[in-house]
């Protein structure tokens, strides 16, 4: 019996420590991307208020950047029992953390960002957690727009009759066929649009990272119209 412990703790942390990979990976590269292009256009750009501009959007990136790293090495030292750290989190100041991300976007890559969580809106949450999953559907809604209306992604929040609270994700985009792809949507490299940046990882990432924290996931789609996830967050 004290084997089977061990070995299924073992299988726990392998898990976890590809997970812990996949998150750095995908969340770093988000910030990477953002800023050499920040550099790059400070490097073509003669007007001084045109950089000082780009400036303050690369400022902003780095400063969200290093908090990312701190939260994201706070997952390595996990106790014994492989619980992850929690804490009660404010659902709009990582909504504004990561609108600062997108913000400094390429003009091609702009998204309208709708955000109706109310200021008092708090989850139980791992901070790179849920910074990881705002910024993966942030960034889904951009790469899977429809290409014939502007990117849109919109939050809203609200608590059931039970207590539970659900953070809504509704975006334009190209949407999924679930009757197609509904089993394999979470899994692991599956993709089901043609992008060159899909690499089947974001979804998987949420999936995992919502399952860790004791919530669930619950998606609605319409090829052509959209989709909508919903994650039901675990209190303490």
């Amino acid at each position: 019996m004290e084997l089977i412990d061990k070995i299924n703790k073992s299988s726990e942390l392998n898990n976890m420590l590809l997970n812990l990979f996949y998150t750095v990976s995908h969340n770093l590269n988000a910030y990477t991307s953002n800023i050499k292009m920040l550099l790059d256009l400070i490097d073509l750009e003669d007007d001084p208020a045109e950089n000082r501009t780009n400036l303050d959007h690369l400022r902003s990136v780095s400063n969200d950047l290093n908090k990312t790293i701190t939260d994201l090495s706070q997952i390595v030292y996990v106790q014994n029992n492989l619980d992850v750290i929690k804490e009660q989190l404010n659902l709009n100041q990582y909504l504004k953390k990561i609108k600062n991300v997108i913000d400094g976007y390429a003009v091609d890559d702009r998204l309208r960002f709708v955000n109706n969580v109310p200021d008092d809106a708090f989850v139980y949450f791992n901070p790179a957690y849920l910074e990881s999953i705002l910024l993966n559907f942030s960034t889904n809604a951009i790469k899977y727009a429809h290409p014939e209306r502007f990117p849109e992604v919109e939050f809203s929040f609200f608590t059931e009759i039970d207590g539970s609270k659900i953070l809504m994700i509704k975006d334009n985009g190209l949407g999924i066929d679930l009757e197609r792809y509904g089993d394999a949507l979470f899994g692991l490299n599956q993709t089901f649009h043609q992008h060159e940046n899909a690499n089947g990882i974001g979804l998987y990432i949420t999936k995992y990272q919502i399952e860790a924290m004791k919530g669930m996931i619950a998606v609605e789609s319409k090829v052509g119209e959209g989709t909508t996830f919903k994650i039901h967050f675990k209190d303490k």
